[in-house]
């Protein structure tokens, strides 16, 4: 067996790791809802801007926007995952790894709560 391998989680590890995951679920969801604000504001204001703005200007809204748009794809693809762990925690399949079935690694989950896959699994998917 490899080093942080365990057969099973304990009941009281499986609900801390439920809890960890239930706060990131609110932590992206909370940022989330901050990106999609702060693009409702960018796009009032570049509505709201003269047709005077120099290229610059237009460059960094350019610029920002891309950056929300990869912090929201990022935010959503963790969401994804976050939200795909909790449904294995309810089904009890929390822990085994959705490629092999063997145990994700007692260490890997609380390192990653969301780790669908174990190491080798998630190394051969890389």
């Amino acid at each position: 067996m490899l080093a942080g391998m365990s057969t099973s989680l304990t009941e009281t590890q499986r609900q801390q790791l439920r809890g960890a995951l239930e706060q990131r679920k609110a932590a992206l969801l909370s940022e989330l809802g901050e990106i999609q604000r702060d693009t409702l504001s960018a796009l009032g204001d570049a509505v709201g801007a003269e047709r005077s703005d120099d290229q610059k200007d237009q460059a960094d809204r350019m610029a920002q926007s891309t950056v929300r748009d990869a912090e929201a794809t990022r935010d959503h693809d963790e969401l994804v995952a976050v939200r795909a762990a909790l449904a294995r925690v309810a089904d009890g399949s929390y822990g085994e790894c959705t490629e092999c079935g063997k145990p994700v690694g007692t260490e890997r989950l609380f390192a990653q709560p969301a780790a669908a896959r174990c190491i080798v699994c998630q190394s051969a998917a890389e």
